[in-house]
């Protein structure tokens, strides 16, 4: 990763055929991963990064929320450059911009996204301005609203169509350095449990998703995903996962598509 002197670490990443669908098109999985990859990277260069922090500091980071709009689906070995740059803190959250951008410089993806800064031994979040200064804040004009609003609940909308609830059970490949379930696992959980008819007819427009809390090895969930919306061409949907054992809530997400020619 090289980064600039305005600290807006840039990274190259080259589409493989293991990162699209069947029409070669890109997929969300590499998306929340490749973007999670160069939020990682850019803060392990700041001295910031988990394996750093947890040792030297008994801290981690832990995303809490993503909101990613996209302006076309690029395909199989298009090369995009990823850029990525920390923002200042917003209420407890430390905002970082993650935007993709195709060969001829155009935005093809453009994310905000809420990392908290934890205390392992407290297993508390603690303010950002503890981090803002080895941060390197630099140029507030190009800083992104970190103000996405409220994700809307699963339970809280009214639903016209519901899909098939999909089971899960996390094994020993979906598990981080924080020992819990990775956060891109929700969104392979999220992309398995919906209709052959949805990624095959529509094409992502938005995706808001919140995570709410933790997943350990062998908990078995539950994936639930409902159409709240249609109008015209677009559907809205709405998705939850929850733990099948008590029913707890760990994960809630927005999605919105549009109909493919």
């Amino acid at each position: 990763m090289i980064i600039t002197e305005d600290n807006i670490g840039i990274e190259e990443i080259s589409l493989r055929a293991a990162d699209t669908d069947r029409f070669y098109d890109a997929t969300l999985p590499f998306f929340f991963s490749s973007s999670q990859e160069v939020a990682g990277e850019h803060a392990t260069q700041l001295g910031l990064g988990i394996a750093e922090m947890s040792e030297r500091d008994q801290r981690t980071w832990v995303i809490v929320r993503t909101r990613m709009d996209f302006a076309r689906i690029p395909k199989w070995r298009e090369r995009l450059t990823f850029e990525t740059f920390p923002q200042k803190g917003y209420k407890l959250y430390c905002p970082r911009v993650v935007m993709a951008r195709d060969e001829k410089g155009e935005i093809v993806m453009n994310a905000m996204t809420h990392w908290v800064l934890m205390d392992i031994v407290r297993k508390r979040p603690l303010p950002p301005k503890l981090i803002e200064p080895m941060f390197n804040l630099q140029d507030e004009s190009k800083f992104h609203n970190p103000d996405i609003g409220k994700i809307m609940k699963y339970d809280d909308v009214e639903k016209i169509e519901i899909f098939e609830e999909r089971t899960f059970c996390p094994n020993y490949f979906d598990i981080d350095i924080n020992n819990h379930v990775n956060n891109v696992v929700y969104i392979n959980w999220l992309c398995e449990a919906l209709p052959d008819e949805i990624p095959i007819g529509y094409g992502i427009k938005t995706i808001d998703v919140q995570w709410e809390s933790q997943t350990f090895e062998n908990e078995e969930v539950a994936v639930e995903t409902a159409i709240t919306q249609k109008d015209g061409g677009n559907l809205s949907l709405v998705h939850r996962i929850r733990k099948k054992a008590d029913d707890k809530i760990v994960f809630e997400a927005n999605s919105y598509w549009y109909k493919k020619n």
